[in-house]
């Protein structure tokens, strides 16, 4: 059985760490260096009610009481915890979410705290480093009564400057769905969405928020919350089967910018839905991914 029982740090709130990440925008990387690792424990307090109702009436649909997908709301906690330390080498802000895994291992006391054992694999870098291998790993360990519940792995790519513009529209091709594959409902997301969902979440990364601050980073409008667009399909998917998630993969392709209409689409398997995410005219995956379910 995996445990921990070493003396853990309280893990800081989000709003001071946001401020403070601010003052990581003078890390300059200009260093080569060989991988290395950070390695801390933390405690965090138990989801609040308030926190739980409000992915419930944000979502609709999930069968958890915890829902899975909120676990990363903690799991970013950590991350910027151990972005702030000195030894990490990149800003804080300056990092774009790639994927993640999210694995619920046994059952969760929505009544009670955890213990939280964080990992951080930091790339080689350097010169001769493409700037597309520096994709630092962040694996964050949930655990109640030194017993492990939940697993949270999540990828960063380090941006060099500005989030490109992408040029003109490409002709697009007619979409024709793969063989099992079902339009099961589209999302209409205003432009406040990400501030709705910031309120909830704790991310209060200015690419989400509103054009005036999403445009420091290089996006002319804010972005949805990638982790936003997976809770929701969670939601769905829990909705559709009765049952709750057991483990989610996702991976994030392409920025939503708002407002916006997308589609889910989903296609059921033994077990589990894959999912992906549309743009309007369905040409474009902005994510994709797996939601397996619990066996009751």
């Amino acid at each position: 059985m995996d445990t921990v029982s070493s003396q853990a740090q309280r893990l800081p709130a989000m709003p001071g760490m946001l401020a403070k990440s601010l003052l990581t925008l003078n890390r300059v990387d200009d260093t080569a260096a060989d991988k290395s690792e950070l390695h801390d424990k933390f405690a965090i307090e138990a989801v609040s009610a308030k926190q739980r109702q409000g992915f419930h009436d944000i979502f609709g649909g999930f069968n958890s009481d915890v829902p899975l997908s909120l676990f990363y709301c903690m799991a970013q906690r950590t991350h910027l915890a151990q972005m702030l330390d000195q030894r990490f080498p990149w800003p804080a802000p300056g990092l774009v979410h790639v994927n993640n895994n999210l694995e619920q291992h046994a059952t969760i006391d929505a009544t009670q705290g955890f213990s939280i054992d964080a990992h951080v694999g930091i790339p080689a870098r350097g010169p001769d480093v493409s700037p597309r291998r520096l994709r630092p790993q962040f694996t964050v360990k949930f655990y109640q009564d030194d017993n492990l519940v939940v697993t949270c792995k999540s990828t960063y790519q380090v941006m060099k400057g500005q989030a490109p513009e992408r040029s003109g529209k490409k002709a697009t091709k007619v979409f024709e769905p793969a063989e099992g594959w079902v339009n099961h409902c589209h999302w209409q997301l205003g432009s406040g969405m990400g501030r709705r969902y910031a309120r909830i979440s704790g991310d209060f990364n200015p690419i989400h928020l509103h054009t005036l601050t999403s445009r420091w980073f290089g996006f002319k409008k804010p972005i949805i919350h990638g982790m936003y667009m997976m809770a929701r399909a969670q939601a769905e998917i829990e909705k559709v089967s009765g049952k709750s998630a057991q483990r989610i993969d996702v991976t994030f392709k392409r920025p939503v910018v708002l407002p916006a209409r997308v589609q889910l689409w989903l296609n059921k398997e033994a077990g589990q839905h894959r999912y992906e995410v549309r743009s309007a005219d369905h040409s474009q995956v902005q994510l994709d991914g797996t939601v397996k379910l619990s066996a009751d």
